[in-house]
């Protein structure tokens, strides 16, 4: 039984990512900021036969990360997906930017994913396994609208940090994916996206099983193709 640990898992792509990879058989260990009010990640345990656990975890504290390392142990871990992020208050433009929420936002989609990687390393390591981190297209360079600037420039930031930890780590035989998720009907993405939680986590989590040593560090779409920075 393959072991997933995933953030940010009480809603939107995150919820949906845990549920199929428990269905898949997979044990998983679902995280988010605050287990007792996420009554849908609940619901999913519930009905999950043991296959999800849940855990605390706020990605921006160290704390939050050794308790939950102190927790999981030396458990390997086969795939370790990055989720969880936020879009950010605005405004968020290039002449009239919140900086507060600037650096709230970097914290959160940048850096965050790099601490909890090196916090789980070794425990991917140790299956030989899979490290998977939600970006998007408004990361990339050809993206031409700045009025999500924050959160933009928080993914660009993003994809530069996974594909050079991507060349560290194929020495260990573990392998990155960044994935691009589409536009989903989520809190974030609102309800005017074109793409259900349920389509884009059973894509995201077929480019999962798809990525080898070989394709590490590369940006994929939900549809299955690669997409250019």
């Amino acid at each position: 039984m393959p072991t997933y640990l995933i953030t940010g898992a009480n809603r939107g792509i995150g919820l949906e990512l845990a549920r199929q990879a428990a269905a898949r058989g997979a044990r998983v260990f679902a995280t988010c900021r605050d287990p007792a009010h996420a009554e849908e990640l609940q619901n999913a345990a519930a009905a999950s036969d043991g296959k999800i656990e849940i855990f605390e975890l706020e990605v921006t504290s160290d704390d939050s990360l050794t308790a939950l390392k102190t927790r999981i142990g030396s458990q390997p871990i086969d795939v370790l997906i990055n989720n969880a992020g936020i879009m950010g208050k605005d405004p968020q433009n290039p002449v009239n930017m919140n900086f507060a929420e600037l650096e709230h936002v970097l914290a959160v989609n940048s850096v965050a994913p790099l601490r909890v990687t090196l916090a789980f390393l070794a425990n991917v390591e140790a299956a030989k396994g899979k490290i998977a981190v939600l970006s998007s297209i408004m990361g990339t360079f050809g993206y031409n609208d700045s009025s999500k600037l924050a959160y933009c420039v928080s993914k660009t930031a993003l994809n530069g940090i996974f594909r050079h930890l991507a060349r560290e780590l194929k020495k260990c035989h573990v392998s990155v994916v960044l994935l691009h998720p589409g536009w989903v009907r989520t809190d974030m993405g609102g309800s005017s996206a074109t793409i259900s939680p349920e389509e884009s986590a059973r894509g995201l989590l077929g480019e999962i099983d798809a990525c080898t040593l070989e394709k590490t560090g590369r940006l994929m779409s939900f549809q299955r193709g690669e997409m250019t920075w």
